[in-house]
């Protein structure tokens, strides 16, 4: 390769990284910004085992649980919903990827948590806080 070869590539290739770096750090033109939804309210028309999959996945026992009571409850605070019910669905769905076993646990943790309350023996419903479980 002869020196004026040389001479020419290492110019284009530092032409081409000062583009680069007017592109990347120039803050001359408004960059496209993508806000992502932090916020979905919840999809309480599919059903079951699609709801507890989409937003269950990843979640604590007391978040599912919650969750469950919320599909349910189809998002309605203070509507009672019995324990028996919530624990029939759950054993419907009760693999790996789904909710798993159920605890007796995850509704005392989710009352503590203040996502649910429990107004009478063996009914549970969902508190204003509940949409925390999902953010």
């Amino acid at each position: 390769m002869k020196d004026n070869q040389l001479i020419f590539r290492i110019e284009k290739i530092e032409k081409d990284i000062a583009d680069l770096k007017k592109a990347v750090f120039d803050d001359s033109h408004p960059k496209l910004i993508t806000k992502k939804s932090s916020h979905q309210e919840p999809n309480f028309s599919l059903n079951i085992r699609a709801f507890a999959k989409r937003y269950a996945a990843g979640k604590s026992g007391p978040k599912r649980f919650v969750l469950l009571l919320a599909f349910l409850a189809k998002g309605e605070v203070g509507v009672d919903v019995e324990l028996e019910k919530v624990r029939n669905e759950w054993s419907k769905m009760s693999a790996k990827n789904l909710l798993g076993k159920f605890n007796r646990f995850y509704p005392n943790e989710a009352k503590t948590q203040g996502w649910a309350d429990s107004k009478a023996h063996g009914t549970y419903c969902l508190t204003n806080a509940w949409k925390e479980v999902y953010e």
